[in-house]
């Protein structure tokens, strides 16, 4: 006896539920699953019907961009205006959920059977394809994103973030694409041989434990804080000053390239060198300072860079009179 449809989809659906779960350095993300009824396409108006599991209540459905109604047991039916597109999209968003999927169905005579219907095991190919993406969760360094496919052979194309993923499928179905720090989101798209597409598009997750990025993979710069330390200036003729940065994450970046000058020359001996920032976004300068630099208010330039970013900062510390 063959298995029924529903026990098919159920099948799928548990799979990739413990294959989310078992994936370490991610997480899983709600994967509503659809069920369509037949599609009426006629006078540029799409009428369609359907279901979605296994939290119906919470998912929300939209067709073309227009909100439809999801009943408390996932039903939903609605009438849209296509105003001239060629394809019908229907987005699906799981509440509490950092994922959203969405499916696309062109407008092509292949699809619109007799009538201007477009049946209901349009989307069979890729609900038998199986593609999950597990919502990646980043320090901000390169991260490797996560996924499977539990059959290849109904699929066309598969594609993360633009790249063709396909031919890197492992035996088992599952792939591993690493992608930039900086990436903030992550779109893995899975195309049937008919142009029926779905869509899986994550968010990146940052990590609570991660308090550092590396300049390379930082994003954004900004200078957050300047310290001086200058009691003892009069006895050493010197002032250190402790620059610390950070992305716009509020992350500590190491490796940035920093420089320091004077705002008035003839305050220091000479400009400090260029340093690089360690592993806690720091980097420390020693300035020398010259005799008219005491009893006044010694303006200092900070000025820090990355592959991808710069930033600068201006700021000022009193230095004691000397001792006569």
């Amino acid at each position: 006896m063959k298995p029924s449809t529903a026990l098919i989809k159920l099948w799928i659906f548990l799979v990739l539920a413990l294959g989310l779960a078992l994936v370490p350095g991610a997480q899983p993300a709600a994967t509503p699953v659809l069920e369509l009824g037949p599609i009426a396409v006629v006078n540029g108006v799409a009428t369609v019907t359907g279901a979605v599991a296994p939290n119906g209540g919470s998912t929300s459905v939209t067709v073309n961009g227009q909100p439809l109604a999801v009943t408390t047991a996932g039903t939903f039916q609605g009438v849209v205006p296509l105003d001239g597109a060629s394809s019908i999209t229907i987005g699906l968003n799981e509440a509490g959920s950092d994922q959203q999927t969405s499916f696309e169905i062109p407008l092509t005579g292949a699809l619109l059977g007799a009538g201007g219907v477009i049946p209901s095991n349009v989307l069979d190919s890729l609900h038998q394809a199986g593609i999950s993406l597990l919502t990646p969760v980043t320090s901000g360094e390169p991260l490797t994103v996560s996924g499977a496919v539990l059959d290849g052979s109904k699929l066309s194309s598969l594609t993360l973030n633009g790249k063709d993923i396909l031919g890197t499928l492992g035996p088992d179905g599952t792939f591993s694409v690493q992608v930039p720090g900086t990436t903030m989101v992550v779109t893995l798209t899975a195309t049937d041989v008919h142009g029926n597409s779905e869509t899986k598009k994550t968010a990146i997750k940052q990590s609570r434990l991660a308090t550092t990025v590396s300049a390379a993979n930082a994003l954004g710069l900004r200078i957050a804080k300047v310290r001086y330390y200058a009691k003892t200036a009069r006895r050493t003729h010197r002032v250190r000053m402790v620059v610390t940065v950070k992305d716009r994450r509020g992350l500590l970046v190491r490796g940035a390239k920093i420089g320091a000058r004077a705002v008035r020359a003839g305050r220091l001996v000479r400009q400090p060198k260029a340093g690089v920032t360690g592993s806690q976004g720091r980097a420390t300068f020693v300035l020398r300072l010259r005799a008219a630099a005491y009893g006044k208010r010694l303006g200092v330039v900070s000025l820090a860079k990355t592959p991808r970013a710069k930033a600068s900062r201006k700021t000022a510390v009193f230095v004691p009179r000397r001792k006569r």
